[in-house]
């Protein structure tokens, strides 16, 4: 079994170059080993990796021997394996976007890939452009250089592809099963996907869409591979997912759209029915995934079974747990991952004390109190008296 988090973003290149503006100027690839140690991942995917500015550091450390390639594809860097990913904007013939994702064995397929995309793009160095080619284009050439193609945090508002832009992926693209996976988002999970019928030909997967050092793994997805490497992970996601154990991520309440939010008085959605409209003062509101899911759900069939969702809390996001706090602990325990999931609460507690020790075990027993998310702001949880 192997963790991997394949949607981390690179804020600046090496030479401190913009990439991803809304990042961190710390994210940049020198950085992402240790901490893709500290939370425990075996994989890591660079969604920027054909950015220009990145691809030419990708380039250095491959001439220098610090990544070296695997038969099946892929990199191995110290013992951390990389995936070279690019993440793009497509638009739909309405005139509405959606992000999507692909991911290549090797720096030569990244890079013809590239180079087919280059008269599409305005900035090449920036992340997540805006294409001036058809979906259908786009996929092509993915597919063309033995990319895989993904479907980026699909059902979050402004940039998710549905309900937002189309509801099944046949309008999108002409051969949608050249799509392998969707990438469920911070305020999804499994069971909240199952309720649209076409997502049900995809594999579910759970990346963090890390825009920062400290929210790399905050999800993540458990595969199981007869070898770590590019080919048996796109073979992982055949026949809905068969390779993926389990996916890992937020409580979806926590996350920054999780219900329908008004903009204009501030009214975040409640109750079982689905909000568009500001019910306080009438505006159409930011619709929240809960929401959007619920209004264009068409499955009413029994259960699917599907590799299991479990949702946790990110250290960083319990109360009392700062970036001190944070540092004792996975000094002094362990990865994040062991942390949130298996290390005996005696030692948490003894390390840091019984107030984080129970909000850790109010976790794992889902019993942690948590006022849900939507407009752009994450959910947080309450101080509640755990039990």
């Amino acid at each position: 079994m192997i963790v991997g988090d394949l949607h981390i973003h690179i804020g600046r290149t090496d030479q401190g170059q913009p990439v991803k503006i809304t990042a961190s100027r710390k994210l940049s690839l020198r950085h992402i080993p240790q901490a893709a140690k500290e939370k425990g991942l075996g994989i890591v995917g660079i969604v920027d990796a054909a950015c220009s500015g990145v691809l030419a550091d990708l380039k250095r450390r491959a001439k220098a021997g610090e990544l070296k390639l695997l038969t099946g594809g892929g990199y191995l860097w110290d013992d951390l394996y990389v995936f070279l990913g690019h993440e793009v904007e497509l638009v739909h013939t309405t005139g509405k976007e959606a992000h999507f994702l692909a991911f290549f064995p090797d720096l030569e397929s990244l890079e013809r890939y590239g180079q087919a995309l280059q008269e599409s793009i305005t900035n090449p160095s920036l992340s997540t452009q805006r294409l001036r080619m058809s979906p259908d284009t786009w996929l092509q050439s993915v597919r063309a250089n033995d990319g895989v193609a993904l479907a980026a945090h699909a059902f979050t508002p402004h940039k998710g592809v549905y309900g937002n832009c189309v509801h099944t992926l046949g309008e999108m693209f002409s051969h949608p099963d050249g799509i392998s996976g969707l990438e469920l988002g911070l305020s999804a999970d499994t069971n909240m996907a199952m309720q649209v019928m076409d997502t049900h030909s995809y594999a579910y997967i759970a990346n963090s869409d890390a825009h920062s050092l400290d929210t790399i793994g905050r999800e993540f997805t458990t595969y199981d591979l007869p070898t770590v490497d590019f080919r048996s992970w796109a073979k992982a996601l055949d026949q809905q997912g068969r390779g993926v154990v389990a996916t890992h991520g937020l409580n979806p309440l926590l996350g920054k759209y999780y219900r329908s939010f008004c903009t204009r008085c501030g009214f975040l959605a409640r109750g079982d029915s689905a909000l568009s409209v500001c019910p306080a003062c009438n505006t159409p509101m930011v619709m929240g995934v809960w929401d959007r899911l619920r209004s264009i759900s068409d499955f009413t069939g029994q259960a699917v079974l599907r590799p299991p969702y479990y949702s946790h809390v990110p250290l960083l996001m319990l109360p009392g747990v700062g970036r001190r706090t944070y540092s004792r602990l996975v000094e002094g325990l362990g990865t994040e991952i062991e942390i949130l999931y298996t290390v005996s609460l005696e030692a948490i507690s003894r390390l840091v004390g019984d107030a984080i020790a129970r909000q850790i075990e109010a976790l794992r027993r889902g019993e942690l109190v948590i006022s849900p998310g939507g407009g752009g702001k994450y959910g947080r949880v309450t101080k509640a008296q755990y039990t």
